[in-house]
């Protein structure tokens, strides 16, 4: 029997203790759990709740930590705790890390770029329609991307779905034990997750899916990511919590605008009123704000342009420098040293005449603009 394995699930079932307040116990006691779980030792730390000897006197909590052993072990689970070297290290740096994780399925829970996305059990087309394109685009742009959810019903299914559509795998926290799936309705889902990411849960098995469980469950979601995305969500629920959790933990919190008379909008634009959330609309907004976009191979897209600009335009568009941002009178000077150095005649400087030829080099997706009057190639 792993003893460090078997004295944090022995932990974590005393039930009254938070497992913040118990990291806390641990530091008391130099990280020696052995220690901690001694009633007599344990009854000694100043404010500590009487109750807690006491349930530890009566080996109920250890009881309970060897039935769960003999379940992991008949249904082939995995387990880790928080001593663990493969306990997940984003997770690990919330205060409020579960003591204990249980898994179903093979997944690297610190797999290089992680994201969250969450919404509403009742999700539009709309919702549905950009969750599948936000995941085609960050797969199609990052194909070791980690998706994670919470398996409900609405925006989560559709995540999870979208991820293994896209060749992604993806992670249910779920809000009960691993013995069940809720809702009934995705357990077909759930066996392709396991097969292609895993299942998650700090609840033992037998938890059933109580309302309180699913607030408990929104922290692992958003400590887990490096990105929390929030697609749909009315004014209240368990989306929002996770966003502001996932903000509380230092993540980068995303969310989908939408109109402001849609019910499930306005969550969504609350976060973005209140900033905290950032606005998204595309998979390439979210990857260039997390620095992702970078690691995408680009087929260089200036001389495909060419054969379909006008001769004017892409003279123009050929003197401008990837990565540098130009205002027009720049754009006017370089036109005329090129001017020269091909021994043509001055050109009529007409600054009116240039701005219609960068609106149209915008609209052929060739430039952008930036604030201030400046442009940068796409």
């Amino acid at each position: 029997m792993n003893n460090t394995r078997f004295h944090y699930l022995t932990l974590s079932f005393l039930h009254p203790l938070s497992p913040a307040k118990a990291r806390e116990l641990l530091a008391f006691f130099d990280n020696d759990i052995e220690a901690l779980l001694d009633p007599a030792r344990l009854s000694q730390v100043p404010n500590t709740r009487p109750d807690l000897p006491a349930l530890l006197q009566s080996g109920q909590p250890r009881r309970q930590a060897e039935e769960e052993l003999r379940f992991i072990e008949q249904r082939q689970l995995d387990c880790c705790c928080l001593a663990d070297e493969d306990y997940p290290r984003r997770l690990a740096a919330c205060p409020d890390a579960p003591l204990v994780l249980y898994r179903k399925g093979a997944c690297n829970l610190d797999a290089r770029r992680i994201v969250s996305i969450v919404g509403t059990r009742c999700l539009t087309a709309y919702g549905r329609q950009q969750t599948e394109k936000l995941v085609a685009g960050l797969a199609g742009a990052c194909p070791d991307l980690l998706v994670v959810s919470g398996l409900a019903s609405g925006i989560d299914g559709c995540a999870h779905r979208a991820a293994l559509d896209n060749g992604l795998h993806t992670v249910g926290v779920l809000a009960h034990g691993l013995d069940q799936v809720y809702p009934a309705q995705h357990w077909r889902l759930a066996g392709e997750m396991v097969g292609q990411g895993a299942l998650l849960s700090e609840f033992p098995h037998g938890t059933p899916p109580l309302a309180v469980n699913f607030v408990q469950r929104n922290r692992i979601v958003a400590g887990l990511c490096d990105a929390c995305i929030v697609i749909e969500s009315a004014e209240k629920g368990g989306s929002l919590i996770t966003a502001r959790l996932a903000r509380d933990y230092d993540r980068e919190v995303f969310a989908l605008p939408g109109r402001n008379i849609d019910p499930c909008s306005r969550g969504c634009n609350w976060l973005i009123k209140k900033q905290i959330a950032a606005l998204f609309e595309t998979a390439d907004d979210l990857l260039r704000e997390m620095n992702w976009d970078l690691s995408r191979p680009r087929k260089a897209s200036q001389p495909s342009l060419f054969p379909t600009l006008e001769p004017s335009l892409a003279e123009l568009l050929a003197l401008m420098k990837g990565g540098q941002d130009y205002n027009l009178e720049e754009l006017m000077a370089l036109r005329e040293q090129s001017r020269q150095k091909k021994g043509e005649s001055p050109a009529k400087n007409n600054i009116g005449e240039l701005l219609g030829q960068m609106m149209q080099l915008e609209l052929a997706g060739a430039v952008v603009s930036l604030s201030g009057g400046r442009y940068r190639l796409a």
